[in-house]
């Protein structure tokens, strides 16, 4: 068939329909879709039997992905394969074509994952970039080879750099300038302990061909034994002459409701994404990959079962067919950033949250409220205190649980919180267990006799292995606190939506609003948001008399809105103060919603800075209780470290929670996690099929891919793409003009056709409308 493997175009069409993923079907409405076609004598109207075990075979060609877990508490819920995730972007032709396979050096320039730090110098080590090829042979970083002017070198990353005329050395992540270079032989083999930039056009004889020549053993010095022992890297083995690509893989961990309705019916989901794509094209839709849900484990039982699926793909690779290179190669997917919300991302992190003395998840600014009113502890908040470390978070948690022990261990338990501001959830419940049954150990019996310490303490020692087991205490932690290539502290970056829009945003409208209902002067500024000319702030739909009536209920879209326009409503309505703060906001705005930045170290920290000093002036006390104003200080190193804050923004799983719901909706809610995981299988396996992925047949021993008639029909009718998720957009391109066509009538019956421009595309993509104003450049 044409249609292969859909066995007609009937039903081709038809479960394409059906599987869309926001327009979900239950059964009953379905059958009576059928029922409906057939009393018309449509032509090949399936089954509802035949739909449902085309979903069947089609998710065993491509791979059910779905896997049981049990969690150390008990819960079991379901999990997608992430590898299986992410194998299927290599062999999509749409996603495969747009990715980026090594980091790029732009100097200060970013716009994308690729130009940050973490990418370029600071992934796991052997993971990130572990082989180029380079005429044919595949070199591995961490092996020897020699070079086309027969010196050798060893090599510890791979990445573009595209500032070709420069030749700095690269600073490493301590900050100090070092250089890898590989000497002669002459007397022995020194390895430097400096690094050099290399071109990789310059590599000749791998690593397999230089061990024929000469052994390791014989020509390194005890100096040198470390680089040795890496050698070869075992990625080497499990290639198999396979290119290899390393994949940093975002994943977003959140709350959200089963329910379309009011009614809240709790679940936690993970989503994950690609970030070797594109920023436009992680932000569609169909890039956002669904990984599991529970409405019963905890979001720490979640990200266990997600970091076991990360090391597993990583430690034994992923076999995938690379449609850009027509070849089968080896992924090996690493964690890159953790999104979510700042008191999700505070759990991730085993932080007590933000309403705790040491409220930052990423450094160790804070103290009581005392020492944060006095001038030491208010200027403390302005900028980044000592870093928090993952190896310190998992000491004090191992320290908190040997204190559930002792006499009095719920006073020192939560002094060790206040003081600290960790907290593990995966080891709350286990740790409330053995306070309570220590207090009533510690009570005294009926005859005032009492069981001594020592007694007290073995039984509590006794009641703590059996609640682990048949789990050690490493299975219980946070497993983000030690996932391979991961400072869970460092990568949860501070999240713009809930931030700076629901956050410092929201905090300045509720003041505003308050000072001008105080003057009375409420009508007024709704009647100059009336007169305001929106067409060139690209705006959602501006609705003045919601925002005014509902203000203290208003959504990120709408803060987005006013922080651009609330300088031109109030500058005679507030103090000078209030002015300049909105005057900052709407700079701020600017800056991190842009998708491009020209200079990262000036970028941001300045007008951040500017913020935090006006709103000292207006409101000191609420940079002590809204801990959101420092969280902004860390914003310029996690953009140096990710990229363009816009990458990190939660927006695009937001959207995607939608999606979810509706797959909840049509479920028996017997098994929701698993029903969710094997609706998004399902649905995933015909975005692929149907967009032009290849998958491996069994039988056939091949990979293959869709029919000729699927891929036809799917390029001539990208509504259908849409329905899946991926929205094609069309190049926006500067001097283009918009022209209506109107027809003209006069008394004599004829026509006349004009031609009139409505809007024009500027050279900075902006888009002007006929009879709005702009600002032209004279030159």
């Amino acid at each position: 068939s044409s249609f292969f493997p859909w066995p007609s175009k009937s039903l081709f069409l038809t479960d394409l329909l059906l599987t869309s993923p926001r327009l979900r079907f239950s059964d009953a409405q379905i059958s009576a879709m059928l029922r409906w076609a057939k009393a018309l004598h449509a032509r090949d109207v399936p089954t509802l039997y035949a739909i449902k075990k085309m979903r069947q075979d089609l998710r065993r060609l491509v791979g059910d992905p779905t896997k049981k877990v049990v969690s150390p508490s008990g819960n079991i819920f379901y999990i997608n394969d992430i590898g299986a995730a992410v194998a299927k972007d290599y062999a999509n032709p749409l996603t495969r074509f747009a990715m980026s396979d090594f980091p790029e050096d732009r100097g200060g320039y970013m716009s994308e994952a690729q130009h940050g730090f973490k990418m370029l110098r600071d992934g796991p080590e052997g993971i990130v970039t572990p082989a180029v090829r380079v005429e044919g042979k595949i070199f591995f970083t961490q092996e020897l080879l020699q070079r086309s002017d027969t010196s050798y070198f060893i090599p510890e990353r791979f990445f573009v750099d595209c500032c070709s005329s420069r030749r700095d050395p690269i600073p490493t992540a301590g900050g100090t300038p070092e250089t890898l270079t590989a000497l002669g032989r002459s007397r022995g083999f020194v390895v430097s302990n400096r690094q050099m930039l290399c071109p990789v056009a310059t590599f000749k004889v791998p690593f397999d061909n230089c061990m024929v020549t000469f052994s390791l053993n014989l020509i390194c010095t005890d100096e040198s034994r470390k680089y040795a022992e890496k050698m070869p890297n075992p990625i080497r083995q499990l290639a198999k002459g396979r290119m290899c690509y390393a994949v940093p893989v975002i994943v977003f961990i959140d709350d959200v409701s089963g329910n379309v309705s009011k009614q809240w019916n709790k679940h936690h989901v993970v989503y994950a994404s690609n970030a070797n794509l594109p920023r436009e094209m992680i932000e569609k839709e169909f890039s956002v990959k669904f990984v599991s849900s529970s409405p019963h484990a905890s979001p720490i039982e979640l990200a266990k079962a997600v970091c076991d699926s990360i090391n597993s793909a990583a430690q034994n690779g992923v076999e995938a067919w690379d449609c850009k290179y027509d070849e089968e190669v080896l992924l090996l997917p690493y964690g890159f950033f953790f999104g979510g919300d700042n008191p999700m991302q505070a759990e991730e992190c085993s932080h007590n949250g933000l309403g705790c003395n040491l409220f930052c998840r990423t450094c160790k600014v804070g103290g009581t409220k005392a020492h944060k009113a006095s001038e030491e502890g208010f200027l403390e908040l302005f900028s980044e205190g000592p870093l928090r470390t993952p190896h310190e978070t998992d000491a004090e948690i191992r320290r908190q649980l040997s204190m559930s022990v002792l006499p009095g261990a719920q006073s020192k338990v939560d002094s060790a919180r206040q003081a600290t501001g960790v907290w593990d959830s995966g080891l709350h419940s286990i740790i409330h267990t053995l306070i309570e049954m220590g207090k009533q150990l510690r009570k005294a019996r009926p005859d005032n006799s009492q069981a001594s310490e020592d007694a007290i303490r073995k039984q509590l020692e006794t009641e703590l292995d059996r609640l682990l087991q048949p789990h050690s205490v490493d299975d219980w932690i946070n497993p983000l606190l030690g996932l391979a290539g991961v400072n869970i502290h460092m990568d949860t970056p501070t999240e713009i939506l809930h931030t700076v829009l629901l956050g410092v945003v929201k905090y300045f409208w509720g003041q505003t609003v308050h000072i001008i209902e105080k003057a009375k002067s409420l009508a007024l500024l709704e009647a100059r948001m009336e007169s305001l000319a929106v067409h060139g702030l690209n705006l959602p739909a501006f609705v003045p008399a919601y925002i005014c009536h509902y203000r203290g209920g208003l959504i990120g879209k709408h803060f987005k809105s006013l922080a651009q326009v609330m300088p031109f409503l109030i500058h005679d309505l507030v103090p000078q103060d209030v002015l300049d703060g909105w005057n900052v906001i709407g700079e701020l705005v600017v800056l991190l919603w842009h998708t491009s930045i020209e200079d990262r170290e000036a970028h941001l920290s300045r007008t951040i800075q500017d913020l935090l000093n006006i709103t000292a002036k207006c409101a000191p006390s609420i940079l002590i209780t809204k801990p959101k104003f420092h969280f902004l200080v860390h914003l310029p190193a996690y953009i140096r470290r990710f990229g363009p804050a816009i990458l990190f923004s939660t927006e695009r799983y937001e959207s995607f929670n939608h999606v979810f719901r509706l797959s909840c909706i049509h479920s028996n809610r017997q098994s929701p996690s698993h029903d969710s995981c094997k609706t998004f299988a399902a649905q995933d396996a015909v975005k692929h099929v149907a967009l032009g992925g290849f998958w491996y047949d069994a039988e056939k021993k091949t990979w293959r891919s869709a029919g000729h008639g699927v891929r036809d029909y799917m390029r001539d009718h990208p509504e259908e793409k849409a329905h899946l998720g991926y929205k094609e957009t069309k190049p926006v391109i500067s001097g283009m003009i918009l022209k209506m066509l109107h027809y003209l009538c006069d008394y004599t019956d004829n026509y006349a056709r004009i031609c009139t421009p409505t809007q024009v595309t500027a050279e900075t993509f902006d888009v002007c409308y006929m009879g709005t104003n702009i600002l032209l450049n004279s030159h």
